[in-house]
C-alpha cells in the first residue's frame, strides 16, 4: 500500500508559498484565482530574488478537506508566471 503522507485532521490552516516571475500583473492574477476559489485572506508579498526575477507571495487558508487543499494548489500552479507552490 502506497504511503500518501501523514494523516491530516481537517479543518486545518494551510500556508501556501507562491514563487512567481516578477512581472506586471502577477499579483493581480494570483488574487483573481484566490477570489475565484472564494479565498479572501490577504496575499502577502515576501522576498524578491537577488536579481529581481522572482517574487514570493504567501497566503494562509483554512481548508476543510484534502480535496479542497489540492484544488487550491492546482489553481495556483495553473497561473501563468507561477513557477512553484510550496
Amino acid at each position: 500500500m502506497a504511503d500518501d503522507g501523514p494523516d491530516l485532521e481537517f479543518p486545518l490552516y494551510c500556508h501556501y508559498k507562491i514563487i512567481a516571475e516578477t512581472s506586471s500583473g502577477i499579483r493581480g492574477r494570483i488574487e483573481k484565482v484566490l477570489l475565484e476559489l472564494d479565498i479572501v485572506e490577504p496575499l502577502i508579498e515576501g522576498s524578491h530574488s537577488e536579481k529581481g526575477r522572482y517574487v514570493t507571495y504567501n497566503v494562509t487558508v483554512r481548508v476543510e478537506s484534502k480535496e479542497w487543499m489540492n484544488r487550491i494548489d492546482a489553481g495556483l500552479r495553473a497561473i501563468p508566471g507561477v513557477k512553484m507552490v510550496l
